[in-house]
């Protein structure tokens, strides 16, 4: 927690503290610097910005339900990764579902909606060229970003929304312990389909979707990947934790 607080503090909303941490700005300064010339600065400083933006609105969505839900949740950190709700929703499968399912929500509400307003040619009205430029661009960029961050959220390995919406959906049927055991070794599995993706030795590709991983050397990828990996390993040794206490 105090690697996590180590960053600019934007605010308090709703009663949770929001922070960027420090290595975001690392991150946001070697996107533009290393960005591809022929894209002018402003396009990805507004990529930056609307993906950063809809990843605190998605942990919004956590934060404020586990609230609702009766538990605590003072704390978000942006980082390179993504976002981080510090959250304790009471110790109950549905309360955690609610809490976990309620981020990807938010962006299940917004692809639809940013691709209804790019199918429709709604950003098309505005009469400035430049205005309208950056709004076109602006919306295609919505639309996917929250496709993508709900697709690859939705993929079931921890820290991820997949991983922990599988652990609470089987939490409820088959009990707490089991559940851990049976979630951690799939995102065991799915963290080292991530590292095999971001080296770039296969990809894959839902084109109903459009959603493509691989294909290519990926670092974040494979960090990311290696994460999952750890801490779905994690997740699966407190299972056998749990089930050794159980016997004694």
């Amino acid at each position: 927690m105090d690697f996590f607080n180590q960053g600019i503090p934007l605010g308090r909303w709703f009663g949770i503290t929001v922070v960027i941490h420090w290595t975001f700005l690392l991150y946001a300064a070697d996107k533009v610097m290393r960005r591809d010339p022929a894209l002018p600065v402003w396009f990805t400083v507004m990529y930056i910005v609307l993906l950063f933006g809809t990843v605190l609105v998605h942990e919004f969505g956590h934060a404020l339900s586990c609230k609702a839900m009766g538990g605590e949740a003072i704390h978000i950190v942006l980082w390179p990764l993504g976002g981080i709700a510090f959250v304790k929703p009471p110790m109950n499968p549905w309360a955690w579902l609610v809490t976990t399912a309620c981020g990807p929500l938010v962006n299940a509400i917004l692809w639809p909606t940013f691709w209804a307003i790019n199918t429709y040619g709604i950003a098309d009205t505005v009469p400035t060229s430049q205005l309208q430029l950056m709004l076109q661009v602006g919306c295609q960029l919505m639309e996917d970003i929250n496709r993508l961050l709900l697709l690859f959220n939705l993929i079931p390995a921890y820290p991820m929304d997949g991983g922990r919406l599988l652990q609470e959906l089987l939490w409820i049927f088959i009990g707490y312990g089991r559940s851990l055991m049976i979630a951690g070794m799939v995102g065991t599995v799915a963290g080292v389909g991530f590292i095999v993706l971001g080296l770039g030795l296969t990809s894959i590709h839902i084109p109903v979707v459009n959603f493509t991983l691989g294909g290519g050397i990926n670092v974040m990828l494979a960090v990311i990947g290696l994460l999952c990996a750890m801490q779905s390993f994690a997740i699966y040794q407190r299972s056998q934790e749990i089930a050794e206490w159980k016997k004694n």
